[in-house]
């Protein structure tokens, strides 16, 4: 019915609810009224006919073109419309069916074909037409035998007698029907016999297929033999002698016959086998051999085969499918009774296995089946590929008997280049396997080119299904170990595709292979053996493709992982730290095979319960090698999942994070594994600027190195890190070195090996650098600082570690030189030099070396020829290192420094400053060599051995400080430049504290001890042009900004940096005797700078020290008590740290510990049930204050306290202001008499504030007209915050009048503020000599403001007299106090008039009279302090061109040791006014009752 003409289009189809439909039924009907009669059969030269046009429509039916809901109703319909249209639809169904069944073998077109002819009645004529088969195919027939018996019985009784009876009926039948055997074709039985002999005769040389040939026609010519039955008997013939295959397949070729004929031949045979097909064995291998000959057609066999494709497809989908829900089953929980639940599905799964083992007849019926069993063992290997094709992928292959003939197949092939490899001793007889004969099979492979091209393909066609002949991969595993082997040694691309065709086998068949196998650790190793050759990376993708995508494609692979699954939950409810033996065996033999899946779950559960670390790393201890390398893939897998790393807001690094550091730590240093993956996965997060997983390195490092921070070591850990190396490996570290060692040098290795140990270093100094700025992000800084002291602290330890196990030599190749660090790097000056220090140093020690070893008495040498050579050997090495650093850093920071300074203070260390001499002899005292019988002969020669070793490097350390502090004691004139006419120590100190203290006092624990040492040795090495008291100004002044800058382990840094300064501070504080001998005439003391050397430079004394001393105390205090107040959590945090930290120094005084503790109950009260971590810490210290108590001293212990009844010239104006009006107001003058008893009492404060420095009288007076000013300003302020305050009221509704004294410690800690906060002004000032420009011109504007101010107060003092005259009455009744106090008489203006100052001299002799004792006491002070200033003022008459540092800023605030009104003593806390208070306000009652009864007489 095929044609090119065609009746209708697809159209038709799509739009045939539209026109499709209408257009067909018109079509129909057209050709039934052309022929009306004859309906079915149109007229032959027409091409569209009836049946063309029916045969189109069930077409477009059984392709799908047309639906069946449309196709029924329109073949209903047009069947009515004809009575013989009916039959005409059949015929045409009939015909399609016949199509289909050559090109459809599944029987899917037929189905849809029959229902549809069913739903139309038409099973009448179905029956008429149709075969028996089809008809019980299709339904129309319940029972084909039945209707076969039937149609029988009817077609008889059509030829049988009417008359016939039962019996007779029979006899007609059998007569009808019967005939007599009758040879048609006139054969002989002699033919066939003959023909017999010679197929089966012994096959010789001169046997061949031609002269075989030539008999065989005789044979048929001569006795008229069946040319079929002749083929017949040869293929019989060739099924008996299989091995002389070829001879017969050569005899095939000749005889003249088609493969068609064949075919039905061997099926014939097939089907008369039955159901047992091993009994037909033979035939299978005759017809692989025909189809290895090409003689039969794979495609005329192939129909005859049984069972039908499409039910070995529904088998496999099966059995995939029951795969799958036993997977799922394994995630569920059941809350059924575990134990008998559990036992049950055991039994009932090992039954089912069962069944599956002895259920192996399903394949040796199955005819396909049996005839690839065939193809492979002739090795046929080209037609089973083709066959398996039909199939899904290793669906074939997954029948046990099939996998087996394909392995032997490969033991076949294989054999020459294994035996070749793998070379057995001579009285070790291996299996030997026989070659194929058969030239048509697979060649053998004798070289690795050959196992590439045949053996591999065979195997990645096997695929797990391997597992059937373990031995078999161990031939493959053996022989590329040899291959990969010599891949390293030559790389010619023949070894190198097997370098990578390899990779494939392991991936598709080896490893799943063993996946399926129930525990081979032998195997496990020598797939480790021929692994292990390949770097991570391959590794690593290969086990990431077994884990989680092979198993998939297997259904055999999928029930194996859910049994393994099954069972590690099992043993992991049952591991405890009593049960690791059992356990480990367990846990052992499940991972033999498949660890994926196991270390997979293991690791969720370490990551939950942290407590699971140690049970499950002892439990390791049964695995092989390959399963330790998939547990190291494990591990990064799972760190590399995008899992939140944050805990509690993002304020915390997660715990599942920190779980798993913590086993990752353990578990590499207990175990032989790969470090290079986890190593490159913390690398690739460095460069994504992601530095929380660095909590992962730094486990590492610590289990594995044996390195810990410096953080947590106590004082004499950090003094014997002070040491040699054997101290610091005796106490300076808790590690025991015996348990590190080994781990150490792998980690070593590791980082050697993937070229990671540098760039780890820089990438975590890059990090370092940037952390904070990346993480402003982050709600909360406490993680920014905590990520930022993660990267801190690891890189000191990674670097620590680096250069404790590298040597010198493999650190100088690949680490950059110090410009490149600085430079292209871009890395800190820290940093930089902390990288290169041990480089230089070692520098240093070759180049002393050398020049020692010059000298031909090298041994002889004395001390001072040894410190000679190693200044020469300085010179030589750090010279060109300071030509490399001075470009990196601005031209103006050398002006007040010398870069060779710069260099000495980063590339010296602890161990070059001091010597711990008491650790060592503490060490040596512990080391017992008392000989006794628990201990042996060789642990007392060790400890022997030991101490002898101490002794000599505390020698040597000796030695060696000797020789550096020579070194500074060169360099040191050099260090610091003088420059004239501006402040060179304020710029000396800011740069060396921006540059090089700062930065290092933080960078580690010992950095800081180092930078409080350095200090000390600058000013003990008396090193010109630096200021040791400005030093120690500019560190204490104010650390408000230090302290709320710094992270936590910054701030625990940073205190103990403070805690060694100020041990050195109040050590001279302690005693006069101290500071005379470590303080006195030193440059760093010098208050005055002489430029004629004629004269000698003026030094701070002792007592001026300890006034300073005390002025540091209470910057210290107010900074901290800022921060305690701020609110702020990192603040608050900082600030208590820095208090444990200074704990034994700082507070040392009574009343500055009041305040302190006072401000921490308050963070206690307010932190409680709030941000608990403060609470905690604010708790922790304040029992440790309250412990320290009975060491503080009070305040006139600490240092002498100036006496407050002359009133200081600091006090503030406004203060002043009101004690002039007040006395004004009650005697009757004028504000500017100014007797001179004040003025004596103003040399007097001025000489006891300043801390007996001399000064200038001009200098005074300009200072006192300046201070004047600025203090009425902070009065009127002062003013304003007292009206708004309404603390300051009493009981009664009235204004409480503040004590003068807490007004000037107001005063003075706001004024102290805005002096500190500024950070360009300096803490001491400098004038230039009397002959400079710059002086003069100052001079002017102080004369001149001068004049100013003294015209403003004469104009005021005028209004004053007019008020006072007023207002005499309500002056009397008022308090008299401040009349004759002597505040009110220093605060005097001193440019009053001369008539004002002869009135009050007057009335002041006539009240001095009247007065009591306590006033002639105060006149008496008044009187000595103008003799000691006209003494004082005398020295002063030979200053020349000298030039006067003024330390004002160091002792200002001497004085104030209350830092609020609310605070204003320690008795302020005990809610109780101070002693001295109260004896303040006694003496002024007394004297304003003196003045109010003088008055009034």
């Amino acid at each position: 019915m095929a044609g090119d003409h065609r009746l209708f289009t697809p159209e038709t189809w799509k739009n045939w609810d539209k026109t499709g439909r209408a257009e067909a039924l018109q079509v129909i009907k057209d050709f039934i009224q052309d022929d009306p009669d004859n309906p079915g059969f149109s007229q032959p030269e027409e091409a569209a006919d009836l049946s063309r046009a029916l045969y189109e429509i069930l077409s477009a039916f059984l392709k799908g073109s047309l639906r069946r809901e449309h196709a029924r109703p329109f073949f209903a319909e047009i069947i009515n419309l004809h009575p013989d249209l009916a039959s005409q639809l059949v015929e045409v169904s009939m015909l399609l069916d016949l199509e289909n069944s050559a090109t459809d073998r599944m029987g899917k077109n037929r189905e849809p074909l029959m229902a549809l002819l069913k739903s139309l009645e038409t099973d009448k004529l179905l029956k008429e037409r149709l075969e028996i088969e089809t008809l019980g195919e299709a339904g129309v027939v319940k029972n084909k035998k039945t209707f076969h018996t039937r149609q029988i019985k009817v077609k008889t009784k059509l030829f049988a007698p009417s008359f016939s009876l039962k019996s007779a009926g029979r006899d007609v039948t059998a007569v009808t029907y019967k005939q007599q055997k009758f040879n048609l074709l006139r054969e002989e039985t002699e033919g066939y016999a003959k023909l017999v002999t010679e197929l089966n005769e012994d096959i010789t040389d001169r046997v061949t297929p031609k002269s075989m040939i030539q008999i065989i026609r005789s044979l048929i010519g001569g006795f008229n033999l069946d040319p079929n039955r002749v083929l017949d008997l040869i293929l019989e013939s060739l099924e008996c002698r299989p091995h002389h295959h070829e001879f017969y397949t050569g005899l095939l070729k000749l005889y003249p016959c088609e493969s068609s004929t064949i075919s039905e031949l061997l099926g014939f045979k097939l089907n008369s086998y039955g159901l047992n097909g091993r009994t037909g064995k033979g035939i299978y291998t005759t017809i692989a051999l025909l189809i290895q000959a090409n003689i039969l057609q794979f495609s005329d066999i192939y129909k005859w085969l049984t069972p039908e494709d499409s039910s070995m497809i529904e088998d496999y989908q099966r059995e995939e499918s029951e795969a799958k829900e036993i997977a799922m089953k394994i995630h569920i929980v059941s809350t059924k009774d575990k134990d008998k639940d559990n036992k049950d599905k055991e039994r009932e799964d090992d039954e089912r296995e069962r069944e599956e083992m002895r259920n192996m007849e399903k394949f040796y019926t199955n005819q396909k089946v049996q005839l690839c069993i065939a193809l492979l063992e002739v090795g046929a290997w080209d037609n089973f590929n083709e066959l398996s094709r039909r199939f899904p992928d290793y669906y074939l292959v997954s029948c046990p008997p099939i996998s087996q003939a394909l392995c032997k197949l490969i033991h076949a092939t294989i054999e020459p280049m294994y035996r070749k490899v793998c070379v057995l001793p001579s009285r070790l007889k291996g299996t030997v396997v026989e070659l194929i004969n058969n030239s048509l099979a697979p060649p053998p492979a004798y070289t690795f080119e050959d196992v590439c091209n045949t053996i591999f393909p065979m195997l990645c066609a096997l695929g797990p299904h391997v597992y059937h002949d373990p031995g078999l991969m161990y031939k493959v595993l053996r022989i590329a170990k040899v291959a990969l082997k010599q891949v390293t040694i030559s790389g010619d691309n023949m070894r190198q595709d097997f370098y990578y065709e390899f990779l494939t086998v392991l991936d598709e068949v080896l490893l799943p292979a063993l996946s399926v196998l129930d525990s081979n650790p032998c195997l496990a190793e020598e797939i480790w053996e021929v692994l292990k050759v390949y770097p991570y990376q391959h590794r690593y993708k290969i086990y990431g493709r077994w884990k989680n995508e092979t198993h998939a494609q297997h259904p055999i692979l999928i029930k194996a992982k859910a049994r393994l699954l099954k069972k590690a939950k099992f043993i992991m409810m049952r591991i405890t730290k009593e049960t690791i033996k059992p356990v480990s065996r367990g846990i052992g033999k499940l991972t033999h095979n498949n660890p994926g899946p196991i270390f997979h779950y293991i690791l969720i559960q370490v990551q939950l319960y942290d407590n699971l670390i140690g049970p499950v790393v002892d439990s390791f201890k049964y695995l092989t090698s390959l399963s330790y390398d998939m547990l190291a893939y494990c591990i990064v897998e799972i760190l590399s999942e995008n899992k939140d790393r944050t805990a509690n807001d993002a304020m915390a690094i997660s715990p599942w994070l920190q779980s798993l550091s913590n086993f990752c730590g353990t578990v590499f240093k207990k175990y032989p594994m790969d470090l290079g993956g986890i190593l490159q996965f913390v690398a690739n997060q460095l460069k994504c600027e992601k530095s929380i997983d660095l909590l992962i390195l730094r486990e590492i490092v610590q289990k594995m190195g044996g390195i810990d921070t410096l953080e947590d070591l106590t004082s004499e850990q950090l003094d014997a890190m002070c040491g040699g190396e054997l101290l610091r490996r005796e106490a300076g570290q808790y590690q025991q070195e015996r348990n590190i060692k080994r781990s150490s040098v792998r980690l070593k290795e590791a980082l050697l090996e993937n070229n990671l140990a540098i760039p780890l270093l820089l990438l975590m100094a890059q990090q370092r650098s940037s952390v904070v700025y990346n993480q402003t992000e982050s709600p909360h800084l406490k993680l920014v600082g905590k990520l930022y002291d993660q990267c801190q602290d690891t890189m000191v330890q990674f670097g620590s570690y680096l250069f404790q196990m590298v040597t010198i030599d493999e650190l100088s190749d690949r680490l950059p030189s110090i410009g490149t660090l600085l430079s292209d790097c871009h890395i800190n000056a820290d940093v930089a030099f902390f990288l290169a220090r041990p480089l230089f140093t070692n520098m240093l020690n070759l180049k002393y070396d050398e020049l020692r070893r010059q000298d031909r008495g090298e041994k002889k040498l004395t001390i001072e020829q040894k410190k000679k050579r190693y200044l020469e050997a300085c010179n030589e090495v750090f010279g060109p290192i300071v030509v490399k650093i001075r470009p990196h850093f601005s031209c103006k920071v050398w002006e007040d420094m010398d870069p060779s300074f710069f260099l000495t203070f980063w590339t010296l260390t602890m161990s070059d400053l001091e010597v711990p001499t008491h650790i060592y002899e503490k060490e040596i005292k512990k080391i017992d060599i008392n000989p006794s019988s628990s201990k042996r002969k060789k642990d007392t020669d060790r400890l022997v051995s030991l101490r002898e070793k101490l002794q000599e490097e505390e020698k040597r350390q000796k030695e060696h400080v000797e020789r550096v502090r020579a070194r500074l004691q060169q360099e040191k004139d050099k260090w610091f430049m003088l420059r004239a006419a501006r402040s060179p120590k304020n710029d000396t100190v800011t740069a060396f504290l921006q540059l090089c203290l700062f930065p290092r006092c933080t960078f580690t624990a010992l950095d800081a001890v180092y930078c409080s040492k350095f200090v000390k040795m600058l000013h003990d090495l008396k090193t010109p042009n630096f200021s040791t008291l400005i030093c120690y100004d500019r560190m204490y002044c104010d650390i408000t900004y230090t302290v709320a800058s710094c992270t936590e382990q910054e701030a625990n840094r940073y205190a103990r940096f403070l805690l060694g300064t100020l041990e050195t501070v109040m050590h001279w504080h302690a005693s006069q005797s101290n500071y005379e001998k470590e303080c006195a005439n030193y440059p760093g003391f010098v208050t005055k700078y002489r430029v004629s050397r004629q004269e000698a430079n003026d030094y701070v004394d002792y007592e001026n020290y300890r006034h300073v001393v005390h002025k540091w105390h209470y910057k210290i205090t107010k900074a901290l008590v800022t921060c305690l107040e701020s609110g702020d959590y990192i603040q608050i945090r900082n600030a208590i740290l820095i208090l444990q930290g200074i704990l034994s120094r700082f507070p040392a005084i009574t009343n500055l510990a009041a305040v302190i503790e006072k401000r921490i109950e308050k963070v206690k009260n307010q932190e409680k049930n709030r941000r608990n971590d403060l609470y905690v810490l604010a708790n922790s210290y304040s029992g440790r204050l309250k412990a320290a108590k009975s060491t503080l001293m009070p305040e006139t212990d600490f240092h002498i306290v100036p006496k407050r009844t002359p009133p200081a010239n600091k006090v503030v104006n406004g203060t002043t202001e009101k004690a002039q009006a007040a006395t004004n107001k009650g005697d009757g003058k004028t504000g500017g008499e100014v007797t001179e008893n004040d003025k004596e009492a103003k040399v007097e404060s001025t000489e006891a504030t300043n801390g007996d420095v001399d000064m200038k009288e001009e200098k005074r007076e300009t200072r006192s007209g300046r201070k004047e000013g600025d203090d009425k300003k902070d009065s009127e302020a002062k003013k304003d915050d007292k009206k708004d305050d309404p603390k300051k009221k009493t009981k009664d509704g009235k204004r409480a009048k503040p004590d003068e004294e807490d007004e000037a410690v107001e005063a003075d800690i706001e004024r102290e503020g805005s002096v500190v906060s500024n950070s360009s002004s300096s803490s001491v000032k400098m004038e230039p000599p009397e002959g400079s420009t710059r002086g003069s011109k100052r001079r002017k504007t102080e004369a001149n403001s001068k004049k100013e101010e003294t015209s403003h107060k004469e104009h005021k003092h005028k209004e004053r007299s007019k008020r006072s005259k007023s207002h005499e009455k309500s002056r009397r009744s008022r308090s008299g106090s401040s009349e004759n106090s002597p505040h009110s008489k220093s605060r005097s203006t001193e440019s009053d008039s001369p008539s004002a100052q002869s009135e009050s001299r007057k009335k002041h002799k006539h009240r001095k009279h009247s007065s009591k004792s306590k006033l002639a006491e105060a006149v008496m002070q008044e009187k000595t302090a103008k003799h000691i200033s006209r003494k004082r003022a005398s020295r002063q008459a030979h200053i020349g061109n000298s030039v006067i540092m003024d330390v004002e800023t160091l002792d200002s605030d001497e004085n104030d040791f209350t830092l609020a009104d609310e605070d204003c003593s320690v008795a302020s806390h005990e809610n109780q006014e101070p002693p001295r208070k109260r004896n303040l306000h006694k003496t002024e009652q007394k004297h304003s009752r003196t003045r109010s009864r003088h008055t009034r007489h």
